[in-house]
């Protein structure tokens, strides 16, 4: 081999993977870098010869197998300082148990570029095979590659022992002969002699074997067949639930899409004697609740249907209740519930709230979802019940601020969040500067005295030109972020305050009534999410178009007489036509302000083709 000495782009290392062994399963990538090689190092037996077509005819081609490290190094610096480009195809992932480490770091020392080019693993073409997900939904979400302890150690804290515990989907390298002690680590984990055992023998290859068993029965399987190498042990939930419908639905189709379902119920947890007592006294004072307890400690008490006996470990029984209850209480140490329900915790948008209780019922904290779960007012509730004090630490509860992200759904708000909550939240209870504008809605949430780093403002355009960055906008109106606001963190909070009123021809359809409504809605700058009602005559109230309209979009409709809408008086667009029709001089603008009670009209009549909009807002309160 001879070449130019200026090293060229393609002068460096490329770590390969060449797949599990069908020479199909090479990426495009692996297969082009194979094209341009100059050298190709491969790994012996354990890459399919086919894929060695693919490198040019000039290119100088090593097997491996025979040749120690230092050696290896030496042929790939050499023709990389040369000018080469060298292929070190490696069998499956080069990232897995591929060997690379050493030789990156040889190649660092030596000032060698090289660059790694990910293979199929074959964990992930042993699934294919035998047509399982690792990670089903609510079965098992975690998957371990790992292997025995043998001539390559195991680090002591990743023994599979240890490792298996989790019972989440394992695929075990390097280790089918040492099937005896794979079986023994597994027993050790807490599994059974029934569960499901896959060894997959040579994956995608031409001789390819898969071998079903048991823990009790895999290693005789394996042995009667001679396998001792080339293979991988499959453990995994998921090998249990075939058929398919047995399956749980993924949070990507159906059902899953959705807010996960929890009952209404409160559970409550103990798992002592004296915990069993304080959680009757809770059982006692908190309605629609249910209390877990030991079977063995229930042997006295009267039959209860809300009391439930436990004979399962307290990790099931708190990690069930998790999944099936709005809120736990737990009577139990708060080690025990923080390491158990620790894998189950997703965020305070979904987590039920949960709150810890000592024995004697002297103290009920607040651990998790205080806002959104509702865990802070549920230690208030356990405190009142059980004369102790409530513990909250979440900084706007105890400072007496407002929980920002539970405002929307205190007062029946549509919410448009800031970009940055927390960063909201942190400005408002860490006294930086910090905004309000409010021009509808109930300003109950504000705190009495307003904080001193709180500014109230009187225009939403002051608000949006002022240097304050953190701000709440409670408002009907779309806030115009650019130029002057688009850098702001601003929360904003549309109160269902606007009640639309609309006068329109017999026969009109919903969409163009509901096109008139957002054209008016647009042009004012209005908010479409803080429509409370559409008002209308009472003849109207059979109107087809009308009613699929606030049907589809969720809208209340109200309908008023004609005297009704004549005692309004002093309309600002009479009309004599309408008064001919209906016998009253306008629709739209009065039943606009009869909805809103003791509003004011905000937009006065747009007339379009066959219908008429207008606009009232609720008076603030």
């Amino acid at each position: 081999m001879s070449k130019d000495k200026t090293l060229s782009k393609k002068a460096m290392v490329y770590f390969v993977g060449a797949g599990p062994g069908d020479p199909d399963l090479i990426t495009v990538q692996g297969r082009k870098r194979i094209a341009e090689a100059d050298l190709v190092l491969y790994a012996g037996s354990l890459v399919p010869e086919k894929l060695l077509q693919y490198a040019p005819e000039h290119a100088v081609i090593y097997n491996s197998a025979g040749l120690k490290l230092e050696k290896q190094i030496e042929i790939m610096a050499e023709a990389v300082k040369s000018g080469f480009c060298v292929v070190r195809l490696h069998t499956g992932d080069p990232s897995i148990f591929g060997a690379i480490a050493e030789q990156m770091k040889a190649f660092d020392r030596l000032d060698i570029p090289y660059v790694v080019v990910p293979g199929v693993s074959s964990a992930l073409a042993a699934a294919a095979a035998l047509k399982i997900e690792l990670t089903v939904p609510e079965i098992t979400q975690t998957v371990i590659l790992t292997r025995l302890s043998g001539h390559t150690k195991v680090p002591e804290r990743e023994s599979l022992a240890g490792l298996a515990v989790h019972h989440s989907s394992l695929m075990i390298f390097l280790s089918v002969g040492m099937i005896n002690r794979v079986v023994e680590e597994l027993r050790s984990a807490g599994y059974a002699d029934d569960t499901p055992v896959v060894v997959v023998y040579r994956v995608t290859w031409p001789d390819e074997k898969i071998i079903r068993g048991s823990l009790k029965d895999i290693a005789g399987k394996i042995l009667e067949d001679e396998i001792t190498h080339h293979a991988l042990i499959v453990v995994s939930p998921s090998l249990k639930n075939a058929p398919f419908d047995a399956f749980p639905v993924s949070h990507l189709y159906g059902e899953g899409q959705d807010a996960f379902t929890r009952d209404h119920q409160i559970a409550i947890v103990t798992l002592t004697r004296n915990g069993l007592e304080t959680g009757k006294k809770l059982l006692e004072g908190l309605p629609q609740s249910v209390l877990y307890a030991p079977e063995r400690f229930l042997e006295e008490c009267p039959r209860d249907d809300r009391i439930q006996p436990t004979t399962v470990s307290i990790r099931q029984t708190l990690q069930t209740a998790f999944k099936q209850h709005q809120a736990l209480i737990c009577i139990l140490a708060s080690g025990i519930v923080v390491r158990e329900l620790a894998p189950l915790m997703a965020s305070k948008h979904v987590d039920p709230a949960v709150v810890i209780v000592d024995e004697a019922g002297k103290f009920a904290f607040s651990l998790l979802s205080g806002h959104k779960g509702g865990a802070n007012a549920l230690a208030r509730r356990c405190a009142d019940v059980l004369g102790g004090q409530a513990v909250v630490t979440t900084a706007s509860d105890v400072r007496g601020l407002p929980a920002l992200d539970l405002l929307a759904e205190q007062y029946g708000w549509a919410m448009i969040p800031a970009p940055s909550m927390s960063a909201l939240s942190s400005a408002m209870v860490n006294d930086e500067p910090f905004g309000v504008y409010q021009d509808c809605g109930t300003k109950a949430w504000l705190p009495v005295p307003v904080p001193w780093h709180f500014t109230v403002f009187d225009n939403l355009g002051d608000l949006l030109a002022d240097e304050i960055e953190n701000a709440v906008c409670i408002t009907y109106q779309v806030p115009s972020l650019s130029p002057e606001g688009a850098n702001k963190n601003i929360l904003i909070l549309h109160p269902a305050c606007l009640h639309v009123g609309v006068g329109c021809n017999r026969g009109t359809s919903a969409s163009e009534i509901e096109a008139a409504i957002t054209e008016t809605f647009v042009r004012f700058g209005l908010a479409m999410e803080s429509i409370a009602s559409i008002a209308t005559i009472d003849i109207k109230q059979d109107e087809e178009g009308l009613l699929t309209m606030c049907k589809n979009q969720q809208w209340p409709l109200r309908t008023f007489s004609a005297e009704e809408l004549t005692a309004v008086g002093n309309i600002p667009n009479p009309s004599a036509s309408v008064r001919g029709y209906v016998g009253v001089s306008g629709v739209a603008e009065p039943a606009a302000l009869l909805a809103a009670q003791k509003g004011v009209w905000l937009v006065e009549k747009q007339k379009f083709p066959g219908v008429t909009v207008a606009v009232a807002l609720e008076e603030i309160v």
